[in-house]
Order: C-alpha cells, then structure tokens, then sequence
C-alpha cells in the first residue's frame, strides 16, 4: 500500500468532522454513542474488506466453501434470534437451508444465468453475500409467521389430521402464510432495490470494467436470483424444521406439557395417577420386559357385553378389542377391550398408520371419503394408546370398525383426558374392562355424514371395570359436541347407561355384584 492512499484515507476520514461537529454543537452527549457506531462500523467494513481480498487473492474453492459454510451459519444465527425462535431446534435446520438454498440458486445464476460463467472468488463472494442477505431478512419474516401461525391457529392443524389428512396437507395453509409472508413484501422490497439497492450494484459492476448492457443484465438476473432464493430456503427450512416442530405422533412438541397438564384435570388429589398420566403424553414407558413378553402371549377374556336383539349385530374379535359392528349406522354399538398395566406401555407408536376400511363388515360400511369435509374427527373407541403393546393391534385399531364421527374438541380434549385417566386407573389397578360407544336420540331425523351415510352420535358413553379389592364400577357420558363438559357432570351410574343405550355390560358377573356395582357412580372411589 503506497503513501497515495494512506493520503487518501485522511482526506476521507475529514468528512467525519462535519456530522461530529454538528453533535458536539447540539448535542455532546450523542457524541460518544455515535462515534463508538461509526467506529463499530467502519470495523467491520474493513474486517469484510479484509476477508474478501484475501478470497480474491487465494481464490480457493474449498476457502470460498467454507467461507459459505460460515456465512450461513452467521445468518442462521441471526434468523433465529430476530424470529425468536429456540436456537436448539432451529439453528441448524435454517443455516443448512441458508447454505443450500444460496448455493444452489447462486451456482445456478453463475454457470447458467449470469455471462460470467465463473465461481472465481470476484464473482461467487458478490453473489452469495447478495443471495444470504436477503434471504436472512426473508426467512425471518416467513419462519416467524409460521410458528405464530402454527401457536395461533394449532386447533385448524389438529382438525385437519384428526379428519385423515397426511401431515404436509395439514401444514400447507401455514406454509401459505409463510409464503405469502415472504412473496408480499418482496414487492415493496423489489422496489426499494429497484431504486436504490441495485442501481449501486449496476455501478460496481459498471466500475468494474463489465460492458453497460452487460452489467445491466447481470443486475436484473441478481435481483430475480434474490427473489427465488427466499422462497427456496424458506421452504428448506420449514422442511428440515419440521421434526423439531412435530412428534412422531404428527403433534406439535410445544404442547406436550399443555397436554400433559390437561390430562391431570381431576387428579390433584392423587399425584401418583397424575404423574402417570403425564408420563403417558410424553411417551416414555419402563415396564419390566417379562411382563411385556407375557402381554403377548396371555389370552385375555374380555367381559363383553351380552348380545343384541333390537339392532344389527356383527362381533368382530381384534388382536387389542371386540367390536359389534352395525351395518345400518356404520358404527360400532360398542367396543370392548381389557386394559392391563402393561399394556398401557410399548414401542409402537401411530406414526403412519393410516385408517382403514374393515372387510369384514361387508358393503356399504365406513371408508376414509365418508369423512372428508365433514367437520368431524375419526373418532377411536378403543385408542391407540391403548395398544402401543403390539403392531397388529396398533393397526387393527385404525379399522373403521372402532371408529365413530366425533367432534373435535371433544376428541381433542374431554374424551382424550378420559382415555388418559383409564390407563392411569390401568397402572393403579392393575388391570380393568373397558365398554364405549355411541348413543343416538334422533333416530327418525338422523343426521349423518358421508356417501354411505355414516350416522353422527348425539354422545359417547364408557363404562369401567375393576375387579381388583373390592369390584367397582362407573360410566361417563359425554355429549358430542366442543363445549367445555367436566368430568363431574359426565359421571353415571352403569345402570343409567344400561337404560339409556339397552346394552346389558356385564352379564358374567355375579348378580349381586352386578346389581351392587352397577348401581353406584361415584367418581370418589377411584
């Protein structure tokens, strides 16, 4: 470096007399503030200057690559904190989706697109800086509208998955958010590069010795570059983001403990079933593995409800319940299955599993299309937690033989905290029979949904079981319908049911435990 531009330098650094003399004249106290920004500033600069001569000079691509490498990392940093997103779930997947997403658009604009046909150090650094820096302001605007939408609106999510839709069709009303976002803004971005941004580009590019129409070109192809590259690494990041964000149950892991919460409603009194019950949600399990073995391999005699004379009757025996099947309703009368402490545990989860028409019920029964745009979940009698013991039942229990239309926020929430409670009664208890199903009070005006007119209950009942000690038992009734219900006002005696639904449970009992049990509905003794 010669004296020319050391001279040079002082002449330069003379301009900044004329803002530091303005603010010592007005006001000396902004002074010292402004001279550490500009000092920060300038600092910086240089330090860029710095790395970009010696990228010029060496002019390696494995020193160019990894100068990307740092780069995305930087910006993924800096999307992650102004998005106000968790650094350990996102930090990763955005600075991959930076990387790729740059890197792809850019070798693309360089061999492809731009004349220079080159990723010499003078052309790859420019272009990439442009492409991170806009994709950086890009993604922060996108990345935050979807998880605040996702936070926001978990109920339409949770809707779509419990009416059969895959997870990427739940998710694409969000991505839609995001992109809308993204592409809206990039309209009044565009402008402002338009005016002022590119224009400066165009100058470098000018200075720099490259022929005007030529230069011309290379900024409205940068510019196109920019726009392409913001929807790309959005996209990448929702992408690798997503199995931070969702379970392998397709729930969203930031109300895990909202649900593990909701499942202790009416258990403060006993922390042990509260504890299990929360155990249940975040999915571990330790069950001593003899015990689990011989859930496999024991016969399990089910107290199954006595036969029925007034309606259809199919009984269909599955691996983890029973099913009696009506071929007029579409719908089980009712499903039983015994619940054991062991088989409230397992390694097999519902990820993937898919609803599934039952063969065995003949023509006109249930399939997946009846419930499409009906507003209503599919509805497990027997839940899937139930049979996380073994694969065949796990399947068996997505047959729509165990399925009734239910609506979402009883699915969600009463009816879930219920399942819930029973595998905790199950833990303590040892084991319990377990009966549910529909109930309908508008037989001539049937409202139904679906080509094969699946009926949509008016309620759901479920009646337990313990034989453990002293035998005792309860029901729970529970209107189809989102309204909050506590399970308070849910409770009924097994007769009650009995009457309202003309099922008789328990006909293997002994009549005067039968007539005693069945009588009694206190939620108390459990």
């Amino acid at each position: 470096m010669n004296t020319g531009y050391i001279l040079h330098a002082f002449l330069g650094l003379l301009l900044l007399a004329v803002p530091a003399g303005v603010l010592y004249w007005q006001d000396r106290k902004l002074l010292g503030v402004w001279g550490w920004a500009v000092g920060r500033m300038v600092a910086q600069v240089l330090v860029l200057c710095l790395l970009c001569w010696v990228l010029i000079r060496y002019d390696r691509l494995w020193l160019n690559l990894a100068w990307l490498c740092g780069m995305s990392l930087f910006t993924g940093f800096m999307i992650v904190n102004r998005a106000k997103l968790d650094r350990k779930k996102f930090l990763l997947p955005v600075s991959v989706s930076q990387f790729a997403g740059c890197a792809a658009i850019g070798a693309y604009l360089l061999y492809g697109v731009l004349p220079m046909r080159s990723l010499e150090a003078r052309w790859l650094v420019p272009v990439m800086a442009l492409l991170l820096g806009h994709t950086m302001s890009m993604q922060i605007r996108g990345l935050a509208t979807y998880n605040s939408a996702l936070k926001a609106d978990e109920q339409q999510y949770e809707f779509m998955r419990g009416n059969g839709r895959a997870h990427l069709q739940a998710v694409l009303p969000f991505i839609r958010r995001a992109l809308q976002a993204v592409l809206a803004p990039s309209a009044a971005n565009l402008a402002v590069m338009g005016l002022f941004a590119m224009p400066l580009l165009l100058c470098g590019l000018l200075l720099a010795g490259v022929e005007a129409l030529t230069a011309c070109y290379t900024t409205v192809m940068l510019t196109i570059g920019c726009v392409a590259a913001s929807v790309v690494t959005l996209l990448l990041s929702i992408w690798l983001s997503d199995r931070r964000l969702f379970d392998p149950f397709g729930k969203l892991t930031l109300l895990a403990v909202l649900l593990a919460l909701a499942s202790c409603r009416g258990q403060q009194g006993n922390p042990a079933q509260a504890a299990a019950a929360e155990t249940d949600v975040v999915g571990f399990y330790d069950v001593d593995k003899a015990e689990k073995a011989k859930t496999k391999t024991t016969t399990v005699m089910y107290e199954q409800p006595a036969p029925l004379k007034d309606r259809p009757e199919l009984i269909l025996k599955r691996k983890g319940y029973i099913t009696s099947y009506n071929n007029k309703t579409k719908n089980p009368n009712w499903v039983a299955w015994h619940l054991t402490k062991a088989h409230t545990y397992g390694e097999h989860q519902r990820g993937g599993e898919q609803f599934t028409e039952d063969t065995a019920a003949g023509s006109g029964r249930a399939t997946d299309r009846d419930y499409y745009n009906s507003r209503y979940d599919r509805g497990h009698m027997c839940p899937a937690g139930d049979n996380k013991w073994d694969a065949q039942a796990m399947t068996e229990s997505f047959l729509f033989t165990n399925i009734c239309p239910q609506n979402h926020g009883l699915n969600k929430y009463e009816w879930n905290d219920l399942e819930m409670q029973c595998r905790s009664w199950a833990r303590e208890y040892g084991a319990i029979d377990i009966v549910c199903g529909p109930i309908y009070s508008h037989k001539d005006a049937q409202k139904t949904i679906g080509r094969n007119r699946v009926w949509v209950p008016d309620a759901f009942f479920k009646v337990i079981l313990c034989r453990k000690g002293k035998a005792k038992a309860i029901g729970f009734i529970y209107r189809n319908e989102g309204v909050k219900q506590t399970v308070e006002e849910a409770v009924r005696s097994v007769d009650e049911i009995e009457a309202l639904t003309g099922i008789d449970f328990f006909p293997a009992l002994d009549d005067a435990i039968e007539n005693k049990i069945e009588a009694e509905a206190r939620l108390s003794d459990w």
